[in-house]
């Protein structure tokens, strides 16, 4: 009886471990089918009609949701600064053509006046030299038969002594001299004629050629469908202003052409890339289509709301794109379900996996607490030159372009790129003034429209520092054109003021990294009149250095340091994790009162990349790990365009496009 009674006493405790184990059940049975079948929503490709000018809306001809085909004129624009410019090179033309021909007729006429006037006096002194030669010889045979005459009168003696022999001479002396000055202008002003045709003949040509780029530009206003498909929104009407570069419709596809899916966290290991996936309507049983796995995101993220079972519950995954055949039944933006085909494991260990996640999932997590991403990592597209090493970068607000800074360019040349915030690069200019610089690794925004661009002041395989890799430039911008300002040997410089400040604890920094031939550079930012560099290496006790330049407007302009302008502003060591490696400045933003920093390790394992970013607490002088990035090397970060975002840039090597991706700080 005792027994039945404790027996039936623990028969609660009973109850609730099979409630338990029925829950745990449930649990890993709904995460398991997460690893197998999770949720996505159809997208599409989109365009984004623009223009890189300020223009005026002449006329748009379509309307948000109209189906439209490749080749249709979308939207008419004129542009009042563009007809300006046409019409003035046209008037140019115009002037130039008519100089052109009213010249020519000046010089002819007065050629043929000079040559007029040539053969009058040319003509009227050879008949008096003919008549006085003509007197002469009849006089001479006069007096020759006069025996009462001596000497013949001055006839038949000496040759040139009769008066009218001199005056002969005298009238051939005046011939010579009359007639050369006129043939000698009448030989400049030939020369001229045949010459008159090229000056104006280059600039004739030399404005045909702009005012057909700029007619060109003018068509330009035109803008036609670059493929079939669907007005998605009109942003202006007809009369309408826009400034640069602003959406003015958008155009996408009539179907969507790939999916996104979000993989819950602990199973985002079980897809691979270019494994294929059945997708299916949750809407019509029957409609379904088999995918592929083209993309697979570098972090863990947020679910958007609309793709959590509870609204309120948040949840965390990994992004999944998969490319579907344009020919699909889908409705853009319809939510989908997504199958894996791959076999998946079991219970025991979809249960470990819950509750003990892996430490790399774990990591993600810490490291994205502090933002949110907010769009995949983009490549960036080259314009004309490939290979790029994306080393810097800097908003442009005025442009609405981001400054590309890569540490290799063609000859060293130095190129400024462009680009757009989806990657694209859209303009490449050189840095007119300055002929060449190797190894651009960072960018810094002064006052005044000045950037400063350095290079690493690294050394070469060869053991030497290139001159070229020595150097800091000011550079004056306005737009899209860069101008070179100033000039300095920063190695040289550093080395020599080191130098002279021996025992400084930056002054031995820097002596040290140059003897050791390490020496490497890759972060600057610019502060109330003050320089910030960020070493790579050398570290000092173990910890990467900030320097800090006093009034370096000053010192670019005297092209030497003070005494105590240089000093360490910071040191703090960079090792994101337990058994991660410790890592060098690749970058610095100070945004919003806040430090930014990039860094990348000291040591590479071979083919492998990857770095960090930081937030640096200034009072306590402590970098905090913000994300860490697996196989990408960030090299730059700046200000994004929408407000409390940043851009990194990633340098993936001379054979793959670098990247870029958007942050979103809290």
């Amino acid at each position: 009886m005792k027994l039945r009674r404790q027996n039936k006493g623990n028969g609660g405790l009973y109850a609730v471990w099979f409630i338990i184990l029925v829950a745990t059940v449930a649990i890993t049975r709904f995460y398991g089918l997460e690893s197998s079948n999770f949720y996505g929503i159809a997208e599409t490709r989109e365009i984004v009609v623009n223009f890189e000018g300020a223009v005026e809306i002449k006329k748009i001809n379509v309307t948000e949701g109209q189906s439209v085909e490749q080749g249709m004129l979308l939207v008419e624009l004129s542009s009042p600064d563009l007809m300006l410019k046409i019409n003035q090179i046209s008037h140019q033309l115009d002037q130039l053509k008519a100089q052109k021909g009213v010249d020519k007729s000046e010089i002819q006429s007065r050629l043929r006046q000079l040559k007029a006037e040539k053969a009058a006096k040319e003509s009227e002194l050879r008949n008096q030299i003919a008549q006085l030669e003509n007197q002469y010889k009849i006089n001479k045979s006069l007096l020759s038969g006069l025996k009462s005459i001596s000497g013949n009168g001055g006839y038949g003696n000496a040759e040139g002594s009769s008066p009218m022999e001199l005056k002969i001479k005298s009238l051939k002396e005046e011939l010579s001299l009359c007639v050369n000055p006129l043939a000698i202008q009448i030989e400049l002003f030939e020369k001229i004629l045949a010459n008159s045709k090229n000056p104006v003949k280059i600039q004739v040509e030399r404005l045909e050629q702009e005012l057909t780029l700029l007619a060109n530009e003018n068509n330009k206003l035109n803008i036609y469908a670059q493929i079939s498909g669907i007005i998605g929104s009109v942003n202006f009407k007809p009369g309408a202003k826009v400034s640069p570069f602003a959406p003015i419709l958008t155009l996408h596809t009539r179907t969507p052409s790939f999916i996104k899916g979000y993989i819950y966290e602990n199973a985002y290991a079980d897809i691979a890339m270019d494994e294929h996936v059945n997708v299916a309507s949750l809407a019509i049983a029957d409609r379904n289509i088999t995918g592929v796995v083209i993309g697979i995101g570098a972090r863990i993220v947020a679910y958007p709301e609309r793709l959590r079972k509870h609204p309120d519950l948040q949840m965390w995954g990994r992004e999944v794109v998969i490319q579907i055949p344009e020919n699909n039944h889908f409705i853009l933006g319809e939510k989908v379900l997504i199958t894996s085909s791959v076999k998946k494991p079991g219970g025991v260990e979809q249960l470990k996996r819950l509750f003990t996640p892996s430490e790399s999932v774990a990591d993600v997590l810490l490291a994205c607490k502090n933002f949110l991403f907010e769009e995949d990592i983009l490549p960036i597209i080259p314009l004309e030159t490939q290979g790029i090493e994306a080393s810097a970068l800097l908003y442009l607000k005025d442009i609405d372009r981001y400054m590309v800074l890569s540490d290799d360019t063609p000859g060293n040349a130095p190129l400024v790129m462009l680009m757009d915030s989806h990657g694209r690069i859209t303009r490449e200019t050189a840095i007119a003034g300055l002929e060449k610089i190797d190894d651009m690794e960072s960018v810094a925004e002064a006052d005044q429209g000045i950037l400063y661009i350095s290079s690493s002041l690294s050394t070469a395989k060869n053991g030497k520092v290139k001159e070229t890799r020595k150097n800091l430039v000011s550079v004056q911008r306005q737009g899209n054109h860069f101008t070179l300002v100033k000039t300095i040997d920063l190695y040289s410089q550093l080395m020599t003021h080191a130098q002279r400040e021996a025992g400084q604890p930056w002054a031995d920094f820097i002596l040290g990294a140059i003897s050791k031939k390490n020496l490497d550079m890759e972060g600057m930012m610019y502060r109330e009149g003050s320089l910030f560099l960020g070493f790579k290496a050398p570290l000092m006790n173990k910890e990467s250095v900030i320097l800090k330049i006093d009034e370096i407007d000053c010192a670019m302009e005297t092209q030497t340091f003070k005494p105590h302008q240089i000093s360490i502003w910071r040191s703090f060591s960079l090792i994101p994790g337990k058994g991660q490696l410790q890592e060098g400045i690749s970058d610095l933003l100070y945004f919003k009162g806040i430090l930014y920093l990039t860094g990348t390790p000291l040591m590479k394992d071979k083919g492998s990349r990857s770095g960090t970013l930081w937030k640096l607490d200034e009072a306590t002088g402590t970098p905090v790990c913000l994300a860490h990035f697996n196989d990408l090397q960030p090299e730059g970060v700046a200000s994004g365009k929408e407000k409390n975002s940043l851009i990194i840039c990633f340098d993936q090597g001379h054979k793959t496009k670098s990247k870029t991706c958007k942050i979103k700080v809290n």
